[in-house]
């Protein structure tokens, strides 16, 4: 119950630190269209040269080097608009008035590094599809767990890419640094987040339904639009409240309305043998 109330008070947090610039939740939906685009471009592609319907375990070479472009554009759109969301909020956190501007001048000044964590992102998420394919049901646990452990271990990167002098491959192992030798293994503050924002999402997919029974073109709008901006201001939230761990992470400080107690509490500390 502690953590529900945890992630709550965290979600208020990084709310705050959003709510003084409401303008960085565009960020998340102009990252979201982009992407939009790129997958329908992208199974155009695969539709018109006959791989769309292809049963996974019989993929082709070809099928894979659509695949990488695919992880590779998605992962830099992706990345690229976090990036700035996480430059925007830092500029706040740090007593300045930021506008998405300045956090797509800070994202674009990293834009190498940024192609290079795509890179490597994609390449990860291409082998991860190979062992699901090729493993059947025991391959799709595997990729469930070593995904969970990728993304604890790189949950810095960003920030890290952002304002530490290290290249890709640098930038990794600082982040899994960070979080090994400050907090241990397991990381609860995103999941708490996590929570709130499925709590929140529940009425209005349930409105949606409700409508969709009486009128199914009101009903997909206003669960489409609903569930958007959702997504759009769960995105923007989870970039503030990676930019003040990391903050807090390196330098011991909290700033806006984050506090010690609940940014500390955020990873649960590794046992000592």
């Amino acid at each position: 119950m502690e953590r529900i109330r945890r992630g709550f008070r965290l979600l208020g947090a990084s709310w705050e630190v959003l709510k003084a610039d409401r303008e960085l939740m565009v960020l998340p939906l102009v990252s979201f269209a982009i992407i939009l685009v790129v997958t329908a471009s992208v199974a155009g592609a695969t539709w018109a040269s006959g791989g769309l319907g292809r049963e996974r375990e019989a993929l082709r070479a070809v099928d894979y080097v659509a695949l990488g472009v695919f992880y590779f554009l998605s992962y830099f759109v992706s990345i690229f608009f976090n990036a700035a969301v996480v430059g925007a909020a830092t500029i706040r956190l740090t007593g300045g008035d930021p506008s998405i501007g300045d956090g797509l001048r800070l994202a674009r000044s990293r834009v190498g590094k940024i192609a290079g964590w795509a890179a490597i992102s994609a390449t990860v998420g291409l082998i991860l599809r190979a062992i699901e394919e090729r493993a059947g049901f025991i391959g799709d646990l595997i990729v469930g767990l070593i995904g969970v452990a990728w993304s604890l271990m790189t949950y810095f990167v960003v920030p890290v890419l952002l304002y530490e002098p290290v290249g890709t491959i640098e930038g990794i192992k600082r982040s899994a640094s960070i979080f090994r030798q400050r907090w241990g293994e397991q990381m609860t503050g995103n999941v708490s987040i996590g929570l709130a924002m499925f709590l929140l999402a529940l009425p209005i997919a349930l409105l949606a339904g409700a409508l969709t029974a009486v009128s199914p073109p009101v009903g997909i709008v206003v669960g489409v639009v609903g569930l958007g901006a959702l997504i759009a201001v769960g995105t923007a939230l989870s970039g503030v409240f990676q930019a003040a761990l990391y903050r807090y992470a390196t330098s011991g400080e909290a700033a806006g309305a984050f506090s010690t107690t609940d940014l500390e509490a955020s990873f649960r500390p590794k046992k000592r043998r």
